[in-house]
């Protein structure tokens, strides 16, 4: 049987970040992929002049190991910065309001009641303490209040991650917010401290796709790796070996077996819960509950005179409260150069979520109606779409609800009953690309180090909850 000292399952951006880190890292590694190309569900698609992306559109940052990375891979070279715009959206009251984004435009805005205005100032001077396992909503009505929740902080958490944020958890999904609360007692007072700190280290936060659009970033990865990248090759079993682990594969060239060493698993939690059913039924089980949330995305395009409401956005977010089912949209056409013809808006629209599970059940053509009927009543649209596409993800995003930090330590200790395996996967630590490249330098250091496998989920763990320092 064929030896292998890494094995990565699984070729999204979490195995192909995590297999490139480890061979930058000058450590042997391969990476089985089921189907016929690596990315999983970041690809970019290029039909009559529109280019969209089927999930991740791209890349926010504010993390220098993110830069080293891109900087490290050539993908730097490749970045397309988006472009420079001010104007963002939500939704109040049915209708598009500017959202200010610096503390001072908020206490002029009309989206905020004079009560609400003084909940935000009276922030730093709130002493209560956080409840165990709070959610996403109570912290943020505790720390700024009903309005900042209602009116903002839902629209964030249900547009961006799809989830509920009454039963988000709130150390896992606002790692820094929750950090600058344990470290200074208050936002605003280490949102501040940051900001001069950052001012002093020259952090620089930047929103980036890349040329060609977001399969870039994984169609250069996996030209880098090369020969260590196997497509087409479907797990159908795992079991532990001595000193690692037997695994075996259905190609179109047949059954094909290896032992590896070390075990990494970048599969969706169901997936992952599956193969280590027969061998540890506790890991096994506690991937089993991890939900996940239907997402489509809506990609329209109209003619820019066909629209009354301006369109040189980024886009805009729903609160939860409106009686809308968009979660929001993004303004591809504004955001980035080239994604649509001279004269025309591309707008991609997000359905579905913990809001909207239903639309799971729709046809392509019941989403496409929807998205259309409730842009025409927000943007003022005069006739039908041009053109039109929907990508539709059965299991888009994870849900990191409930009692969620707790899962991920009682993952981490479950992981002890496996030595050698390791779970790199959006389940732990993070559902955006940023996050994934992070989680994946993090394992290839665990893996430099040769240290147990419970570290990398701790690692990440560490990582989501941001118990790191807040600054």
């Amino acid at each position: 049987m064929r030896e292998i000292e890494t094995l990565v399952i699984g070729g999204g951006i979490s195995g192909l970040a995590s297999a490139w880190h480890i061979a930058a890292s000058g450590n042997p590694v391969e990476i089985w992929e089921a189907a016929g190309r690596a990315g999983g569900k970041i690809a970019t698609e290029n039909n009559a002049g529109y280019t969209t992306e089927q999930a991740a559109s791209m890349v926010l940052n504010f993390r220098p190991e993110v830069s080293d990375f891109l900087q490290q891979s050539g993908l730097d070279s490749h970045k397309l910065l988006r472009t420079p715009t001010s104007r963002r959206y939500l939704i109040h009251q049915g209708v598009l309001q500017e959202m200010p984004m610096k503390f001072g435009g908020m206490l002029f805005s009309p989206l905020w009641t004079l009560r609400g205005k003084l909940r935000l100032i009276l922030e730093p001077f709130i002493l209560s303490r956080a409840a165990e396992n709070e959610s996403v909503a109570d912290f943020i009505r505790r720390r700024l209040g009903n309005e900042m929740l209602d009116k903002a902080l839902s629209a964030y958490i249900s547009g961006t991650l799809a989830s509920d944020p009454e039963q988000a958890d709130a150390l896992s999904v606002l790692p820094h917010l929750t950090a600058l609360e344990r470290r200074y007692g208050s936002l605003t007072t280490g949102a501040f401290v940051r900001r001069v700190l950052n001012r002093k280290r020259a952090s620089v936060t930047e929103g980036f796709s890349f040329r060609g659009g977001m399969s870039t970033l994984v169609d250069e990865l996996s030209q880098q790796l090369g020969g260590c990248l196997k497509t087409e090759h479907r797990i159908v079993h795992i079991e532990p070996a001595t000193n690692g682990w037997c695994v075996t594969a259905r190609t179109p060239r047949g059954e094909r077996s290896c032992h590896a060493r070390k075990l990494i698993l970048s599969t969706p939690a169901s997936t992952a819960a599956k193969l280590l059913k027969a061998h540890n039924t506790t890991l096994s089980r506690l991937l089993d509950h991890i939900e996940y949330a239907p997402v489509s995305v809506v990609h329209l395009a109209y003619k820019k005179c066909d629209i009354d409401h301006q369109t040189d956005g980024t886009g805009f977010l729903t609160p939860w409260r409106e009686k809308l089912m968009l979660n929001g949209s993004m303004w591809m056409h504004s955001l980035f150069e080239n994604r649509a013809p001279q004269g025309q808006v591309l707008l991609s629209n997000y359905l579905g979520g913990a809001r909207h599970p239903q639309i799971a059940h729709w046809s392509e053509q019941q989403r496409i109606d929807l998205a259309h009927r409730e842009l025409k009543g927000l943007l003022g649209i005069r006739g039908e779409p041009i053109w039109s596409k929907v990508n539709h993800h059965a299991q888009a995003l994870p849900l990191y609800h409930g009692h969620y930090a707790q899962h991920q330590q009682a993952i981490s200790r479950a992981l002890a009953a496996s030595p050698g395996l390791y779970l790199q996967a959006n389940y732990l630590g993070g559902v955006s690309v940023r996050d994934r490249i992070l989680c994946a330098q993090q394992l290839a250091t665990i893996l430099g180090k040769n240290t147990a496998p419970e570290s990398l989920s701790r690692s990440c763990f560490k990582l989501q909850t941001g118990r790191y320092k807040a600054v």
